[in-house]
């Protein structure tokens, strides 16, 4: 059976008369036959006089030697008429097709006509929430209260922004990275000076960052679970090494805690620790703090937040 084919004619949506004629396993001519014995029928009932043209539209086609053929277009309902007069799995199969391609184009027209009305709306939304969270990230607003506030809005319209506690845990701190992946230092805790190393040399953007309240004054970043992944794909990628790099230093790292203490036979790179900050200037201390990194004695202007 062919494949029904609807079209929109003037605002109407038809389905061709050569089209249905081969679905119904009917000649054309014949059809038209019949859908002219419809008409006049229709326009023969005196007062109670329908308008045919709700049915049926007269229209034309070229014909293989590029002569002017006679068709007939047919709405929703002149396909039910048709059908009407049809008996048997014609019949049967011919309702069905035609039903099944005018609900999927009204559905399609009306999804349509909601997002067109929506859209607008959304950017509505959209812009004055854009304003509000500058003002709420500038005051270090808790993630939980902006995404409490995003639902609150976008509720309004439908929409749900997501789920406070998942939004929080979906994101890590570079202590929370090195504890899962088991990176420790030699003192046995996690290291999350080394994963701000290998941060540093990632491709991180801003959206896959928040900052999140820390203490009573203090802030911290989070990554989000593509980070992780990278941080985590670095490890696999150079086989976990023992060292990382950074500026003219190198982390020392280890997979399982270490009960007690061991000298590093480098001497070219330092092995940092929280004590090893005292060791070194403010100006040192600007390389040394990568992307809000860790540690208790920097001066005031670092943002510092955990131990590694």
């Amino acid at each position: 059976m062919n494949e029904l084919t609807i079209m929109k004619v003037n605002g109407g949506s038809y389905i061709d008369s050569r089209d249905v004629a081969d679905v119904i396993g009917k000649r054309h001519h014949n059809l038209l036959r019949d859908i002219n014995s419809y008409i006049k029928i229709m326009c023969s009932l005196g007062a109670i006089n329908f308008d045919y043209s709700e049915f049926f539209v007269a229209a034309t086609y070229q014909s293989e030697q590029n002569k002017a053929m006679p068709c007939f277009l047919l709405s929703k309902m002149g396909c039910e008429m048709v059908a009407n007069k049809l008996t048997g799995e014609k019949g049967v199969l011919f309702t069905a097709a035609y039903v099944k391609k005018f609900n999927e184009m009204e559905i399609a027209e009306r999804d349509a006509a909601i997002k067109a009305h929506e859209k607008p709306r959304l950017n509505e939304f959209n812009s004055a929430v854009r304003n509000v969270l500058n003002g709420l990230n500038y005051c270090c607003a808790a993630p939980k209260r902006i995404i409490s506030f995003l639902n609150g809005v976008y509720k309004q319209i439908g929409i749900e922004v997501c789920d406070t506690d998942d939004y929080i845990y979906d994101f890590y701190s570079v202590t929370d990275i090195a504890r899962l992946l088991k990176v420790y230092s030699k003192n046995g805790r996690p290291h999350g000076h080394a994963v701000s190393a290998i941060i540093a040399k990632l491709n991180v953007s801003e959206a896959q960052t928040i900052i999140v309240p820390y203490g009573l004054v203090g802030l911290m970043v989070k990554y989000d679970w593509l980070v992780f992944q990278a941080v985590r794909d670095w490890f696999e990628e150079n086989s976990k090494p023992r060292a990382i790099p950074h500026l003219n230093f190198k982390y020392h790292v280890y997979y399982e805690r270490q009960t007690s203490l061991f000298d590093s036979d480098d001497d070219d790179f330092i092995d940092l620790d929280d004590d090893d900050c005292a060791n070194f200037n403010e100006d040192e201390l600007d390389k040394l703090c990568v992307i809000f990194d860790n540690c208790d004695i920097c001066p005031g202007r670092h943002v510092c937040c955990e131990e590694d």
